[in-house]
């Protein structure tokens, strides 16, 4: 389990940045659509990964519909704390990475906008009961993520009390301004952020990463 992950990283800065704010987690974009893509085979990303393991923060690799033994050999070739799954990656491929140890996250595509909690419980239901941690984000499209979109926060507050056993974070236009509104709404113990601490977008804010950290401390911290 991570607290504070700042997703999407693409320089050694971006991940010191993150380290030094008090990020427990880094994301690394593996899909070749997104304005974060990473190589996964490069050895820019395998300095990346090293750079992190130094600064003592979890490796995350971002997977968008890659067979289950793509997604076994790269998290074991650059030695990933965690895959997390935001494709349409079925039980299967999740169970087969757990099974040789590899922590998985499970992504959670909801609507933005009003939710009805029998929508979350639709959505997540088949990864509640197989065990697996789940991270609710805004449906994109064909995005699958990192585009800025919020989720009905009171709601996902509801399902998560009802469900006091199952791990999750909360992703989906996170900023700044805003994580602590969000989890004081939401409840959420774990937070995701890409293009909320982005300035312009695609580029890491040093600033906006440590006010974002500050603020989900903040947050945590209040009675």
């Amino acid at each position: 389990m991570f607290q504070l992950k700042i997703c999407g990283v693409l320089l050694k800065s971006d991940i010191d940045a993150a380290a030094d704010a008090g990020a427990d987690c880094v994301g690394l974009n593996f899909f070749d659509s997104s304005i974060r893509y990473l190589e996964p085979d490069s050895l820019e990303v395998l300095a990346l990964c090293k750079h992190a393991r130094k600064r003592g923060v979890k490796r995350s690799g971002v997977f968008v519909n890659y067979a289950a033994d793509e997604m076994i050999t790269i998290a074991q070739g650059l030695d990933l704390d965690i895959v997390q799954l935001h494709g349409e990656e079925t039980l299967a491929d999740a169970e087969a990475l757990r099974e040789l140890g590899i922590e998985v996250v499970r992504a959670v595509r909801l609507p933005s906008g009003k939710l009805k909690v029998e929508q979350v419980d639709k959505a997540c239901k088949v990864w509640v009961d197989a065990g697996f941690h789940l991270l609710f984000d805004a449906e994109s499209g064909e995005s699958f993520g990192g585009t800025g979109k919020m989720l009905d926060w009171p709601t996902i507050a509801v399902w998560a009390k009802a469900h006091p056993d199952v791990v999750w974070t909360l992703a989906g236009g996170l900023k700044p301004e805003n994580v602590g509104a969000a989890i004081s709404a939401s409840g959420a113990t774990s937070v995701d952020v890409a293009s909320g601490v982005e300035e312009p977008r695609g580029t890491k804010s040093d600033k906006k990463i440590a006010e974002f950290c500050t603020a989900a401390k903040s947050a945590w911290s209040s009675p």
